[in-house]
């Protein structure tokens, strides 16, 4: 098709479409909510894959954790270890500690246990964690307000600790400034050098850190580790290192294989890829869903393309007796049909963008936009408008020239 004939096929399609603008306007209408809603739904369900995505990277970057206890699957955050008898030994930890640079940036053990804490009238119940203070640095956790506990702190076995936020909540009245204040855990005293950032997970802002040897002294009697966190230098190193870290401890703690270890190592890569699968799985749903209103909206395109064809049976009669070619009434009719489509595409990804916007904006509920996302969904507009056009335009050309300058 020559400029001449396309540009003289839209002239005569736009001319067709403003003589009928409320029609043509609810033709789209099917088209306009498919392409709002794909986007709008891809924007959501992007939008929670990535909050979940940080959520995870919040507990710490390129984790892994070697926990006590039997084998058990791929959870990064494994609940109750206080009730697992600590397998890990200073050796183990050493070992993990004693690899290359370029596979292992900080390592730091804990051990946890739930303990009663008090100041002055107030009481609570929180997890105490034992640990170093690599802790910050591995889980991605620092203090708010105060410090964190030193390395001679550890040495020395001082009785300090650095509070959760829920906890700073539960035993300080606002305002007051606990660091250098004593509390009790379980009837111990301490002295609060630190008040962590806020998380948002229940499991850490109730928390108390205390050195790892005065945890093993006074709180557990116990030597070995619950667990031993450790940040892999990068991503790409992550799974090599997993490997590395079950061969070693497998040889420590004299043992077969994995099947009988007592002890497994948790990779955040692992719960990454499940995550990003479900979500991924949901946003596809999502879309598929919201791709049938663009089906159902080029029916409606071929059905109204139809009524026109019928319409303008004696001007497509006229248009052949003057020397009109098929393909030029093909030309015209589904230039007609994607011009419809597109125009409905280009309003509905007006609508998707603006919708998602107000939804994050208005109610606080993450989405997220992607180029391909837009793009797709205008390129299947004009998809469905070709589609869809294309028998009408086809039903059009194949009419008798005699017939039709007939019709009345």
């Amino acid at each position: 098709m020559g400029r001449r004939s396309l540009w003289e096929s839209m002239r005569m399609s736009g001319r067709s479409i403003a003589g009928s603008p409320v029609r043509a306007a609810l033709t789209a209408l099917g088209v306009m909510i498919g392409v709002a809603s794909v986007i709008s739904l891809v924007a959501l369900g992007r939008g929670a894959q990535e909050e979940v995505a940080g959520g995870l990277q919040q507990l710490g970057s390129n984790l892994l954790i070697v926990y006590s206890g039997a084998p058990r699957g791929t959870a990064l955050v494994r609940t109750n270890i206080s009730n697992i008898r600590p397998t890990l030994t200073e050796t183990d930890l050493e070992t993990i500690r004693g690899f290359p640079a370029d596979m292992v940036t900080y390592v730091a053990p804990a051990s946890t246990a739930n303990a009663q804490l008090k100041y002055e009238n107030r009481n609570t119940v929180s997890t105490v964690i034992g640990t170093t203070p690599e802790y910050t640095e591995v889980r991605n956790f620092r203090p708010a307000y105060g410090e964190f506990f030193s390395q001679s702190d550890v040495d020395s076995r001082s009785s300090v600790a650095a509070i959760g936020m829920q906890v700073y909540r539960d035993l300080f009245a606002p305002g007051t400034d606990p660091v250098g204040q004593r509390m009790r855990v379980n009837g111990i005293s301490f002295r609060i050098v630190g008040v962590m950032e806020e998380k948002g997970d229940a499991a850490q802002d109730n928390s108390v850190l205390i050195p790892i040897t005065t945890y093993q002294r006074r709180i557990s009697g116990d030597s070995n580790y619950a667990m031993i966190a450790i940040q892999a230098a990068s991503p790409d190193v992550m799974r090599p290192l997993q490997a590395t870290i079950e061969e070693h401890l497998l040889r420590l703690h004299r043992l077969p294989s994995m099947e009988s270890a007592d002890f497994y190592v948790a990779n955040q890569l692992d719960l990454l890829a499940t995550v990003e699968g479900v979500a991924g799985t949901f946003t596809l749903m999502l879309a598929s869903i919201a791709a049938i209103s663009l089906v159902v909206g080029g029916v409606g395109i071929m059905n109204i393309m139809l009524v026109s064809v019928t319409e303008r049976t004696r001007e497509i009669g006229v248009r052949m007796a003057l020397g009109a070619r098929r393909r030029d009434i093909i030309s015209q009719f589904l230039t007609e049909a994607v011009l419809i489509a597109l125009g409905g595409g280009l309003i509905g990804i007006a609508i998707g963008v603006g919708g998602s916007w107000a939804v994050t904006e208005f109610a606080r509920i993450a989405s997220h936009i992607t180029p391909i996302s837009i793009v797709a969904a205008f390129g299947f507009s004009i998809l469905v408008g070709l589609f869809f056009g294309g028998y009408p335009a086809w039903r059009a050309s194949r009419l008798d020239p005699i017939e039709a300058l007939r019709y009345e």
